[in-house]
C-alpha cells in the first residue's frame, strides 16, 4: 500500500547529493549580501499562486500539488511567507479480505457509485512557513529560503464508523501518524524581477525526520520544482546595494 516503499529501502551510493543541493541553496541566500546586489524589492506584501511536480510520488505528496504564498519583504533583502500546498487524494477499498489504496479513482471497483459519493478516502496538505534572503541582478530576481513543513493527511468521515479503514488510512511513510513536520530549503529565480506581476522558477528540498536520507529514492521523492505567479505590491528596487 506505501508507494513510497514500493522499491524497497536499499542504501543509496550517493546520499551527499541531498546535502549538495542544500548547500546549492544556501549559496543563493549567501550571494544576496554580496556587494552590487540589489535588495528584491521594497517593504510590502505579494502573494503568489504556485504547483509543484516530484520525481517520484509518495503517501506523503502526489506527483502533482498546487497552492499558494504569502509574504512579507522587510527593508532590504529579507522576507518571511507562509505557505500552503494541497497534496492529493487517496481512495480505500476493500478487497480480498482487506483495505488497499489508489491515488487514481481509475483503479477503484466503484461499481455504480460515483466518486462524489464514494466515502472513503484521505485528503493530503502541507502548510509551511520560511523565511530567507532575495536579490537581484537586472531583471532577474533571486531567492533562497529555509523553513518548517507541517504535512497533514485529514481522513473522510467514513473513518468514525469504520475503525479498519481508519486504522488502514492512518498508516503511511509518516508511520501510524497523521502529521509530520519537515524542514524545508528552497531557492529560484523571479522574472521579471521589476514587474508588480511576474513569474517565478524553484527548488525545494524536504527534510523529513522519520525517514532514512540514504534510503531509495529518498532525494528523488524529496526534491520539488516549482512554477508559480507572483503579485508584488511593490516593483523591485534598483535603488541602492544591499
Amino acid at each position: 500500500m506505501n508507494r513510497a516503499k514500493a522499491g524497497g529501502r536499499r542504501l543509496r551510493r550517493f546520499p551527499c547529493l541531498q546535502f549538495a543541493a542544500i548547500l546549492g541553496i544556501a549559496g543563493f541566500m549567501s550571494i544576496a549580501t554580496a556587494p552590487g546586489i540589489y535588495a528584491q524589492t521594497a517593504t510590502g506584501i505579494y502573494a503568489a499562486f504556485t504547483g509543484a511536480i516530484t520525481a517520484q510520488p509518495d503517501d506523503l505528496v502526489d506527483s502533482g500539488v498546487i497552492g499558494g504564498q504569502l509574504g512579507y519583504r522587510a527593508p532590504g533583502s529579507w522576507f518571511v511567507f507562509g505557505e500552503y500546498l494541497y497534496a492529493g487524494k487517496d481512495f480505500y477499498y476493500f478487497e480480498k479480505s482487506e483495505w488497499h489504496m489508489s491515488a487514481s479513482w481509475l483503479d477503484v471497483p466503484s461499481g455504480s457509485v460515483s466518486r462524489n459519493d464514494w466515502i472513503f478516502y484521505r485528503d493530503r496538505h502541507a502548510v509551511g512557513l520560511a523565511g530567507g534572503l532575495s536579490g537581484a541582478i537586472g531583471e532577474v530576481g533571486f531567492f533562497g529560503a529555509a523553513g518548517v513543513m507541517l504535512n497533514l493527511v485529514l481522513l473522510s468521515d467514513a473513518a468514525d464508523s469504520y475503525p479498519e479503514f481508519e486504522q488502514a488510512a492512518t498508516r503511511s511513510s509518516i508511520g501510524e501518524s497523521t502529521v509530520l513536520f519537515t524542514t524545508t530549503f528552497r531557492g529560484g529565480v523571479v522574472w521579471p524581477a521589476h514587474a508588480p506581476v511576474a513569474g517565478q522558477a524553484a527548488v525545494m528540498v524536504q527534510l523529513e525526520p522519520t525517514r532514512q536520507s540514504g534510503d531509495t529514492g529518498y532525494l528523488r521523492r524529496n526534491t520539488y520544482f516549482f512554477l508559480g505567479v507572483v503579485f508584488q505590491t511593490g516593483p523591485l528596487s534598483s535603488e541602492g546595494n544591499v
